[in-house]
C-alpha cells in the first residue's frame, strides 16, 4: 500500500452534506472523492500556469489568413 498523509480541511456543512449523499449515492469513501477532486484541481491550475507563461514568452501572434497565405 502507498503512503498517505492525513489531511484536515474545513468546509460548509452544505458541501459535507453534499459529499455525503455523493459517497453513498456512488459507494465510495469521501477519501476517494476528496483525492480525486483535489488532483483534478491541481491539474487544472498547472495546465492554466503553463498556458499563461506560454502567452507570456510567446512571440507575435499572426492571423490564419495571414498563414494560409504563406502555405
Amino acid at each position: 500500500m502507498s503512503r498517505v498523509e492525513v489531511f484536515s480541511a474545513k468546509i460548509s456543512p452544505e458541501l459535507k452534506r453534499l459529499l455525503d449523499k455523493v459517497c453513498r449515492m456512488a459507494g465510495v469513501k469521501k477519501q476517494f472523492i476528496v483525492e480525486e477532486a483535489l488532483r483534478e484541481k491541481i491539474e487544472d491550475l498547472l495546465d492554466a500556469y503553463d498556458l499563461r507563461e506560454a502567452i507570456k514568452n510567446a512571440g507575435e501572434f499572426y492571423s490564419w489568413e495571414s498563414v494560409k497565405k504563406e502555405l
